[in-house]
This record gives structure tokens, C-alpha cells and sequence, in this order.
């Protein structure tokens, strides 16, 4: 193959495997805003590796120069893609993100219009010539070297970016971003030398060869995907299906290096015996055994890390390892929060249980006393209810369940309150009658904790959202509300006991949320912004 050939191959690998991991990582979770960034950058890749492959093999210059222009709506918008999908997998905040990344917008879409809708030979034109083994290349004018340095700068921020959370970090998070932070480098690297071609400079043998980096690239994330759950991705590998894939490639392996020898031996020998070619695959199947043994182990190594059956093992005394440290970390945690809450009322009785032998006669102390201790001891009635139902909640008496009127009623009984608090609410179901099996009971106590917090959150009036939508196989309840928002630092700890962040609340409601939907087989998360709102979004399946 000539030079010009292993260019188009790799600009031809580099759009097959960046589309398809694109479309990957969108299908996988398509409301994720992480998987959404990083499936744009990744489409802007295949975008220009696409087009760039296309243009080199038109028949005339022009034809080639008009692809290379659509080719720059990917690059231009390479290094912001980048730098956007790195915010979202380093946790920015809303405001932050804008910020940081309006510029680089800005400058993109600056740079598209000088490279396509207004074309200069300033900025990039056809080459007079062949450039090194390419028949036909963009040529950098004099103003290319602005829209080159900010593409090299943005990148290497980003990359900066990174680096600084993984050297701050630990773990698994550790791993996962050294993971993508060395692939993502390398791409880098690979790709870069095709600057260099613009001004007419082979960067050795990286032109064209660097450019299979990208697919090395890929494989590298689909491993951390694999090994390592990145991106949040989990994806069972079944022993079975890998092996049945081995055995399918060594067979044609098997009987392609039967067919290649034969017919070196006739060439070279001249023999024609059937006895000969028979004795040659009887040898080769007795060595294909072992050498499939051998290769097996090497993917359990590989793959699997262990054999299937010690990982079995090994995962039996994890997951009891497990158990025992989180039983002792909700009891060491119940007790806790028990000892605060009923610290106060105990406090309460305490200090009026000291005026008793002065003031028993007294008919104002007598009924303050009387209101004091029905008050307090019905908010140790209710956290002792509370706790029972979060420690023992019983198991869902499920039946088919229309999640519209079951909203519909909830908020009629609430609406009292929150017309009071001076919110306007509104319902949007869009699951057009799909029913769930579940606990209607249940459901209505996670919608009215729900509601409550939300309306909570907002003292001074607000807006209140109920929606819901089937998503593939999942039914999606959220609930926002434009409150004060949840600090950060609080948001991963909402659904652990006794955290709240009311000042006359105990934090078993959310807790009791959480348990129930798990109970239910659903999943519950919330997003919020201080100041901005919150939004819960409870996903249970159909």
C-alpha cells in the first residue's frame, strides 16, 4: 500500500469508530447531558475524518477544496467539544460551564464563518501542488495560525483540566480518568501532525500514521467502559458470548493457515497426496486444542481479571463484606441521628418538669405545661414512625397503577398549601395511560414527600412542575421546583438519614423516598442548582 492509502485507511477507520462510539454513548443514556457532550465530540470527529477522506479522492481541486470547507465544521468545533464534554465529566456548575465556555463558542463559530461562508485565501485555500504524498491539500494563509493556536490552547486546557481533577483524585474515579485522559492526549497527538501538512511539513512517519490513533483511541475508552463503568456505562460481558467469538475467530484462523501452508508445501514441493493433507490437519487440530486452552486463559486474564470461579468467590465475600460495613454504618448513623433528634424534645420536658414543684398550681404553667408535652411527645411518636417505616418499610402490595390520576388527587390535596405559599403548579403527563405494577399507597407517599420539599424550598412563592414520560422501558416521574436549590456539597448525602437542610426537619422523608422506590426496583436522583431549583427525577420500570 502506498503512503496516500494508509492515509485514507485511517481517516476511513477513524469515522467508523468514532461514529459508532458516538452512537454508542448517545444510545446508552440519550437524557444525560455527559453523554450527550461527549457524543457530540466525538460525532465532530467522525464529521471530519468523513469529509476529509472524501475530498482527497475528488476528481477535480475545486470539488476537493469545497469537502475540505465542510470538512472545518467539524474541526473548528473539535477542541470546544471537547472542552464542553470535559466539564460536564469534571461536574461544573451551570453558571461555570457558561462561562468557561461562551468564548470558546464564539471563537468556533468565528472561525466556521471565515473557513466556509466566507472563504479567504487568507485563512485557507487549495494547495498549488501535491503536499508530500497527498494529491490535493488545504493550505494555511497567513491568518491560519490564530484559528491554529486557539485550537492547539483550548485543547491542551482541556487536557489541563483533567489532569488537575486526576491528580487530586482517587480510586476508581483515578482510573477512569487517567484512562481518558492518556487516550484523549493521544489522539491528540496523532492528529496534530495534519496541521503541519497545511504549511507543507511531513511530520515523519505520523504522517499518515498517526492518524490510527483515533481508533486506538476508541478501543482504549470502550475498555475503560468495559473495566471500569466510564461514563457510567455498564455493560455485561458474558463469558459465554466472548468465548463463542474466540472459537469462531480461531476456526477460520485454523482452517486459513491449513489452506496457506498446503499451498506453500505444493508450491514449493510440488506434492499432491491426499495422504500428506490429511496428516497435515490431523496435526493442526492437535495443536489447535492446546493453543485454544492457552488463548482462553489469557482473555479470562484479559477480560475477566480471574477465573469465572474464583471471581464468583471473591465477589460472595465482597458483597458480605459489604453488607456487614453498611449495617454498621446505618446503625452507627440511626443511633446518631436518633440521639439529636430526641435531644430536643427531651430538652423541652426536661426544663419545664424543673418548674413543676414551684409552679404546679399555676393554671397558665399548668396548660403551657400540658401543650408542651403533647407537642413534644407526638414528634417522638411521629420520628419513631418515621424510623420503623425507613428501618422495616413493608414490602409493596403492588397492582396496576396510572400514575395520572394518582398525581391528579395528590396535588388536589395539597393544592390548599400551596396556594398559601403563593405557588403555581402545574401537571404534564405524557405517558399516555401507561400503567405501572406498584404500590399506590407508596407512590402517593413519594409524590406528597416530594411535593412538600419542593414546597418547602420555596417560602416566597414559586413555580412547581409534575411530568411524567415513558422512556424505553421506564416510566420517568420528575418533579422540579424553583426554590433555593441544594447546596453541592450536600447533594450526594439528600437521601442518607438525618440529612436535611431544614432547620425543624429530621431527613428521614427523602430517606423514606429512596428506600421505597428501591423497594419498587426504580431509581431516584435530583439535580440542583442554589438559588435555581431542584428537580427529582424518579425512573421506574414498566
Amino acid at each position: 500500500m502506498t503512503l496516500f492509502q494508509y492515509h485514507l485507511l485511517g481517516l476511513a477507520l477513524t469515522l467508523v469508530t468514532t461514529l459508532g462510539f458516538g452512537l454508542f454513548v448517545l444510545w446508552k443514556n440519550p437524557r444525560r447531558p455527559l453523554h450527550r457532550s461527549m457524543a457530540l465530540y466525538f460525532f465532530s470527529l467522525s464529521w471530519w475524518s468523513g469529509w476529509e477522506c472524501a475530498a482527497l479522492q475528488m476528481p477535480t481541486r475545486e470539488l476537493s477544496f469545497q469537502l475540505m470547507r465542510l470538512e472545518y465544521i467539524g474541526v473548528v468545533f473539535i477542541p470546544t467539544l471537547t472542552c464542553t464534554a470535559v466539564t460536564y465529566l469534571l461536574d461544573f456548575t451551570s453558571r461555570a460551564r457558561k462561562r468557561f465556555l461562551l468564548p470558546l463558542y464564539v471563537f468556533s463559530v468565528v472561525s466556521l464563518f471565515f473557513a466556509t461562508i466566507y472563504p479567504t485565501k487568507r485563512f485557507l485555500s487549495v494547495s498549488p501542488g501535491p503536499v508530500a504524498y497527498l494529491p490535493v491539500w488545504g493550505w494555511a494563509g497567513p491568518h491560519y495560525g490564530i484559528f491554529l493556536g486557539f485550537w492547539l490552547g483550548v485543547g491542551l486546557l482541556g487536557h489541563a483540566l483533567v489532569f488537575h481533577r486526576w491528580w487530586q483524585s482517587e480510586g476508581q474515579e483515578r482510573t477512569r480518568l487517567a484512562l481518558f485522559l492518556g487516550g484523549t492526549l493521544f489522539a491528540y497527538l496523532g492528529g496534530c501532525p495534519e496541521f503541519a501538512l497545511k504549511y507543507g511539513i511531513r511530520v515523519g512517519w505520523l504522517n499518515p500514521f498517526g492518524l490510527y490513533a483515533f481508533p486506538i483511541y476508541v478501543g482504549l475508552l470502550t475498555y475503560a467502559i468495559l473495566r471500569h463503568h466510564f461514563l457510567d456505562i455498564r455493560v455485561v460481558i458474558r463469558r459465554s458470548l466472548v468465548y463463542s467469538i474466540l472459537v469462531t475467530l480461531l476456526t477460520a484462523g485454523y482452517f486459513g493457515a491449513i489452506y496457506l501452508i498446503e499451498q506453500i508445501l505444493q508450491m514449493q514441493l510440488g506434492y499432491r497426496s491426499p495422504a500428506i493433507s490429511v496428516s497435515a490437519f490431523a496435526l493442526m487440530a492437535l495443536a489447535f486444542q492446546p493453543l485454544k486452552i492457552w488463548i482462553q486463559r489469557i482473555v479470562d486474564w484479559l477480560v475477566f481479571r480471574i477465573p469465572q470461579e474464583q471471581l464468583a468467590r471473591r465477589m460472595e465475600q465482597l458483597e458480605e463484606q459489604a453488607f456487614q460495613a453498611e449495617k454498621f454504618k446505618a446503625v452507627s448513623t440511626l443511633a446518631a441521628g436518633m440521639a439529636h433528634e430526641i435531644k430536643n424534645p427531651l430538652t423541652a420536658i426536661q426544663t419545664f418538669a424543673e418548674f413543676i414543684p414551684e409552679r404546679y398550681r399555676d393554671p397558665d404553667f399548668a396548660r403551657r405545661l400540658h401543650e408542651v408535652l403533647t407537642a413534644e411527645a407526638k414528634r417522638m411518636q411521629e420520628l419513631v414512625q418515621e424510623l420503623l417505616t425507613f428501618a422495616k418499610p413493608k414490602p409493596p402490595q403492588v397492582s396496576p397503577v396510572d400514575l395520572a390520576p394518582l398525581i391528579a388527587s395528590t396535588v388536589n390535596l395539597l393544592s390548599g398549601e400551596l396556594s398559601k405559599r403563593h405557588i403555581q403548579w402545574a401537571v404534564d403527563c405524557q405517558h399516555n395511560g401507561t400503567a405501572l405494577r406498584a404500590d399506590s399507597d407508596q407512590l402517593r407517599q413519594v409524590l406528597i414527600n416530594l411535593i412538600q420539599n419542593a414546597t418547602d424550598a420555596m417560602p416566597n412563592g414559586g413555580q412547581l412542575k409534575i411530568a411524567t414520560q415513558a422512556v424505553n422501558s421506564h416510566l420517568e416521574l420528575t418533579i422540579s421546583d424553583t426554590g433555593t436549590g441544594i447546596p453541592p456539597a450536600l447533594l450526594p448525602k439528600i437521601f442518607d438519614p438525618f440529612v436535611t437542610t431544614k432547620p425543624d426537619g429530621n431527613g428521614l422523608g427523602l430517606a423514606v423516598v429512596y428506600s421505597i422506590i428501591q423497594a419498587h426496583r426504580g431509581s431516584i436522583r435530583a439535580e440542583s442548582e442554589p438559588g435555581r431549583g431542584t428537580t427529582f427525577t424518579v425512573s421506574l420500570p414498566l
